[in-house]
């Protein structure tokens, strides 16, 4: 019998394996919640009925992302309801991925699943995904979308973060299939286990590995409000996931850097050579003004890039928490001010 460690709440960034599953529930399932407390009822409502379908036993961690709205307030009625339901509010908006880390920190079960609150991807699909992984022996199963439910917009950002993403990383990620999956307490493990302070659910979920299996399920459009990443969160959010998880940019500027070098020597021996043969003539100052701007422009954008994996580097080794906890809240106590253990 493996012998496991207890798991702390927050895993920053480390977290030990999971706890002997002897009493656990069969499925949690983890939510990330931002503007969502005018779905927040509904989802619930068919979260609990989806999960009762599967097992008496579940559990229901959603994450109140430090949302504007009044999120915490829904989070509380939910927790007092249902024992089953545990409220995670983080000290301030530390972004989605981490949150979806801070549920990961404070479920327990045999199966996680991720989703967002928005409804987009229904509830009722968690049995299908439950039971293809089952079926198959999968250790995860992700959902692939039928259909975006994105505007054009959004769809068009999409696709090139996704794009640029996977060639400069190799991961397996695409516009078709988003934080909506179904995976073992074993890959849950490995996830804590994940020492990264930039968090990317897909993209950390494909660098695990495991045997993965996809299953096609339909999207709704949102029902309420927008999703809060725009074009340029979109492009800001690119950027620092190929920075984290590539080097083939500094590949690329290195490559450029030489072919930079090849061409002033070109360059050079075909001015000495029309001295020399031509004599020498007054060169054209426009010509040269470009040569140097392009030049200067280049420099400063190489210096920028090894800078941006410079700052990267220096967050990483700050080793600060991904996420803080303020509050939990479950049935009997909801909304009650409690430390968090094991505070790195």
């Amino acid at each position: 019998m493996s012998v496991h460690q207890p798991v702390p709440q927050i895993s920053a960034p480390h977290v030990g394996a999971t706890p002997d599953d002897a009493d656990l529930p069969e499925v949690a399932v983890i939510v990330p919640v931002y503007k969502g407390a005018a779905m927040l009822g509904e989802l619930v409502r068919r979260l609990r009925e989806t999960l009762r379908g599967i097992d008496a036993r579940y559990q229901i961690v959603l994450v109140d992302d430090r949302s504007p709205d009044e999120s915490w307030t829904g989070i509380l009625a939910e927790s007092a309801a249902d024992p089953g339901v545990l409220g995670v509010r983080l000290s301030r908006n530390f972004g989605q991925h981490a949150a979806i880390s801070a549920g990961m920190a404070h479920a327990r079960a045999r199966w996680y699943v991720v989703m967002d609150c928005d409804l987009q991807d229904p509830p009722e699909a968690i049995a299908d995904l439950y039971r293809h992984a089952i079926e198959t022996d999968a250790d995860v199963v992700i959902a692939e979308r039928e259909t975006s439910g994105l505007g054009a917009g959004r769809n068009l950002g999409s696709t090139l973060f996704n794009t640029a993403l996977r060639w400069s990383s190799g991961l397996e990620v695409s516009s078709k299939f988003g934080n909506f999956r179904i995976f073992s307490d074993k890959v849950a493990a490995a996830f804590r286990a994940y020492p990264e302070q930039l968090r990317l659910f897909p993209a950390i979920m494909t660098q695990l590995g495991f045997e993965t299996r996809r299953l096609r399920l339909p999207r709704n459009e949102r029902a309420e409000g927008k999703s809060s990443y725009n074009l340029f969160k979109l492009a800001k959010l690119g950027l620092e996931t190929i920075i984290a998880y590539s080097e083939k940019p500094l590949w690329l500027m290195t490559g450029v850097g030489v072919a930079v070098c090849i061409a002033s020597v070109l360059f050079g021996l075909t001015i000495t050579v029309n001295a020399l043969v031509n004599g020498i003539s007054v060169p054209g100052y426009a010509s040269l003004a470009s040569l140097i701007s392009f030049l200067g422009g280049l420099q400063v954008f190489l210096i920028s890039l090894v800078g941006l994996y410079v700052g990267r580097a220096l967050a990483e080794a700050k080793r600060r928490p991904v996420f803080i906890v303020d509050r939990l809240a479950t049935a009997g106590t909801p909304g009650t001010p409690q430390r968090p253990k094991d505070t790195p």
